[in-house]
């Protein structure tokens, strides 16, 4: 036997065992490593279909969340005082605006985030400097525009509609 050999020999069992100590130390790392989100990650889980489609639509809305655990409790359609500001009489400004259908009826001039409200004979939204996302009832549907407008854009719908809410952003 040369003395390489006998060296390599002699070092195997060292080796094997560093092996064996690090794949020891991964395996229990990831052991303990949580596993997956599952779908019980849901916090909307305990609602009902209803409530889930009240969450999602974008209408003022009442979420009551736990403070001690920050889970969702409840929600509920808001009242019409909690409804957010961020409408005036007047389109001045950069302010974002929902003009009036037809002559003579007002305009509405939106900043901040927007807000809810019901705005009957509603024609085409300027958006101005905000991009807007707009909700609206027509024909007996509620829709809500798929995605915010770019800045400056005119939204038209082409007939009157009555106004539900605004939300903006830069």
């Amino acid at each position: 036997m040369t003395h390489a050999t006998a060296r390599a020999t002699a070092m195997r069992p060292r080796v094997v065992a560093a092996v064996a100590a690090v794949l020891f130390v991964v395996a229990s790392v990831w052991a303990g490593l949580p596993a997956a989100a599952a779908v019980e990650d849901d916090p909307l889980s305990s609602f009902t279909e209803a409530e889930r489609d009240m969450f999602e639509s974008g209408n003022p809305a009442l979420l009551t969340v736990d403070p001690t655990t920050g889970d969702f409790v409840a929600i509920e359609s808001a009242p019409p005082q909690m409804q957010p500001f961020g409408v005036v009489p007047n389109c001045s400004g950069d302010r974002a605006c929902w003009q009036g259908y037809l002559s003579p009826h007002l305009w509405y001039g939106f900043d901040g985030t927007g807000a809810s409200g019901t705005w009957p004979n509603r024609g085409n939204f300027k958006s101005n400097n905000y991009r807007a996302k707009l909700c609206w009832s027509y024909a007996g549907n509620n829709p809500c525009m798929s995605g915010y407008s770019g800045l400056n854009q005119t939204i038209t719908f082409g007939t009157e509609v009555t106004g539900k809410s605004v939300a903006l952003t830069r």
